[in-house]
């Protein structure tokens, strides 16, 4: 039976995860946090996790770890076969597949079938582990554990309280998975910068700025053709590994993808405080690292007999409509306007004049670096002929 101390303790620390901690989800280290009130509370902490899965497209789940005099770390786990075998070492198994928590005292003698994990936390000295079942508004159960090395374990009155707290912690633990999941979705199929701008609000059709901006446009060479001959599968791993080289790229020289429009990359270089041509030797350098980044993948895939990769990119620099176009109940967060049109004919251009690289004569006459000029085109929806030419890039 719950004392009237330890009832007390759990309805302050309940109210505080209510009020304090809910409202700043997200601005604080929660973790830390319910660490130390729980330390305040008495209870003799030296390990301390939590994790939940996540939808990001290269991590299978995210766990926090406490330990004391450490502070916190933040851990991602990769789904594969090695992250599967040592969950099912782990007696955190129990509460995600049947939503139960357990209590494993570590003082006792080891067992024959007893989880690899506890031998683990034994040798370091701990003397208590226990594995707190969150239950998740889905049905599912997330996990907290705790560990400690108090000589003679956790007291009655520690687990009380913790027990005590399943569902108070469930709730922040849930709200802050529902944090971190709408984060990621946002940045892995909108972007960083948008998806920060989507969830701030503006989500209202028309609403937009205007500015100028580096404009990066590339296209996969022969995609119809690939299509045609390829094997759904085969076909989805080339794209795969031409998108990774270009926006690998891109990323690296702190340019924003904005969309893939099939097999298309629209992606844009802001200029940092003004400086235009900064924008522009990034975006330069980026496409000089994803030509040769295409060049090792094509090197492999001679080796295996894989379809070679061939793309084109086109760069340009001007102003830019950013914001939200689309149907009343459908957006979509992009940049238009005539210099995107521009970027997107002088890629085409690649193809004719069989050069991975080409550039308006606007980011031409922006940076002090070397290019050929190819001459002036007549471009698709353009009014004017237009200078194109290519940097130094050497050809693959």
């Amino acid at each position: 039976m719950t004392n009237n101390a330890t009832a007390r303790t759990i309805d302050e620390i309940t109210h505080w995860l209510m009020t304090e901690v809910r409202l700043s989800i997200g601005s604080r280290d929660v973790d830390q946090d319910i660490v130390d009130r729980l330390i305040e509370a008495g209870l003799p902490l030296s390990r301390y996790t939590t994790g939940v899965p996540s939808l990001h497209p290269q991590v299978d789940s995210f766990s926090v770890l406490w330990e004391r005099g450490k502070g916190t770390t933040l851990r991602q786990f990769r789904e594969s076969t090695e992250t599967a075998t040592q969950l099912q070492r782990s007696p955190i198994i129990i509460a995600y597949q049947e939503g139960k928590s357990r209590r494993y005292r570590l003082e006792a003698p080891a067992t024959e079938d007893e989880y690899e994990l506890l031998g683990q936390f034994r040798k370091a000295g701990m003397t208590d582990y226990f594995v707190l079942a969150l239950p998740m508004s889905d049905g599912s159960s997330k996990v907290m554990s705790f560990s400690t090395d108090r000589p003679g374990g956790f007291l009655d009155s520690h687990l009380e309280i913790l027990n005590g707290l399943q569902h108070p912690l469930s709730v922040i633990v849930e709200l802050g998975y529902f944090r971190h999941l709408t984060t990621t979705l946002m940045e892995t199929y909108v972007g960083p910068v948008a998806g920060r701008r989507v969830l701030s609000g503006e989500i209202r059709r028309g609403v937009g700025e205007t500015f100028r901006a580096v404009i990066w446009f590339c296209d996969l060479k022969g995609f119809t053709a690939l299509s045609e001959d390829l094997p759904g599968q085969v076909l989805i791993d080339t794209l795969n590994a031409y998108f990774d080289a270009t926006t690998t790229a891109i990323e690296d020289h702190g340019g924003e993808i904005l969309k893939f429009i099939g097999d298309a990359v629209l992606a844009i270089f802001q200029p940092d405080k003004g400086d235009e041509e900064a924008a522009a030797l990034s975006a330069l350098a980026a496409a000089a690292q994803a030509v040769q980044r295409i060049e090792t993948e094509n090197s492999r895939r001679a080796a295996t007999d894989e379809p070679r990769i061939e793309c084109g990119i086109a760069l340009h620099i001007g102003d830019v409509i950013y914001g939200n176009v689309g149907g009343r109940n459908r957006l979509d967060f992009t940049v238009i306007g005539p210099a995107v049109n521009l970027a997107s004919r002088i890629e085409a251009l690649t193809r004719e004049l069989d050069r991975p690289v080409l550039v308006s004569a606007e980011i031409a006459a922006l940076v002090e670096q070397e290019f050929e000029n190819l001459g002036t085109f007549s471009l698709k929806g353009v009014s004017e002929e237009k200078s194109v030419h290519a940097p130094m890039i050497p050809k693959p």
